[in-house]
């Protein structure tokens, strides 16, 4: 009868301390450590420059206009684009002239120095360009996808221009039928201006890092004042950016004032601050 006793005791026990080794290897088994994977660490690019700034002229069939300002801002990880229209107001020798008319009446040099003197900003240089610009670099770059907030339908010589509203796979060709639409006034065509350069940037930035070799088509269907050895480092913003994998391109708001008497558009204080904080300093 002991021994029954005995024998019984001696199997609960044994099962009860199975039992225990094992939660307790359960439970804490999820708090080991594994070895941690083998990082690889990128090398570290080197920036004398921490940002650019460009200036971006539209060449349109009645003139020069709107104007984008890009800062690849690699310091604080972000790339806002600010547009201009071609009747904002600049000063040239303190005389106000329209910022289309100032350009086609000097060179591309001395209105981005004026543009420079008007917003406080320093330009890392300019392109211009237009319908075939733009279809081409796409094409190089890619597609991509833009929500087109309502529908846009009007009808330019013999061709015949019909975007609907909704997710629009954008190319060369549509990003200039949008442009061109003569139903915008001059704030919501410069706010739609900025709207699309930014979904282009935050959808194809990886597309302008050196191997993509995009950069001889931008060279060779624009006109700038961009040399060849500052593509270079200009190559390593991007590739500082690219380093985010997050949207980091967004538009900057233009407000103005209309001068009834002349046509002009003049930055407001508000629009003035604006371009200074994220293009300035």
């Amino acid at each position: 009868m002991k021994l029954r006793i005995f024998a019984l005791a001696f199997s609960v026990g044994f099962v009860f301390c199975f039992f225990a080794a094992a939660f307790f290897i359960f439970r804490f088994s999820g708090e080991i450590k594994q070895e941690p994977e083998e990082e690889i660490f990128s090398e570290e690019v080197f920036l004398e420059d921490k940002k650019a700034v460009f200036l971006l002229v539209h060449e349109g069939k009645n003139g020069f206009g709107p104007f984008t300002l890009i800062n690849f801002d690699a310091e604080n990880g972000r790339i806002p684009v600010f547009t201009f229209s071609e009747k904002a107001a600049i000063d040239y020798g303190g005389v106000f002239l329209s910022a289309g008319a100032l350009f086609s009446s000097v060179s591309p040099e001395v209105f981005a120095g004026a543009v420079e003197t008007n917003l406080g900003i320093e330009l890392s240089g300019y392109f211009i360009w237009n319908r075939e610009s733009a279809e081409k670099i796409v094409a190089k770059a890619g597609t991509f996808d833009y929500v087109l907030p309502k529908n846009i339908s009007y009808s330019e010589g013999n061709s015949y221009v019909n975007l609907l509203s909704g997710v629009q796979n954008m190319n060369g060709k549509k990003i200039c039928d949008i442009f061109a639409s003569p139903k915008f006034s001059e704030g919501e065509r410069c706010d739609v201006v900025s709207r699309i350069t930014a979904a282009f940037l935050n959808r194809r930035l990886r597309r302008f890092l050196p191997e993509s070799n995009i950069y001889s088509t931008i060279f060779n269907y624009t006109r700038t004042d961009v040399s060849a050895f500052d593509k270079e480092d200009f190559a390593k913003l991007i590739s500082v950016l690219c380093g985010s994998g997050k949207s980091i391109s967004g538009h900057i708001t233009n407000d103005t004032e209309k001068d009834l008497s002349t046509g002009l558009l003049y930055f407001s204080d508000s629009t003035k601050e604006r371009i200074l904080r994220y293009f300035g300093g």
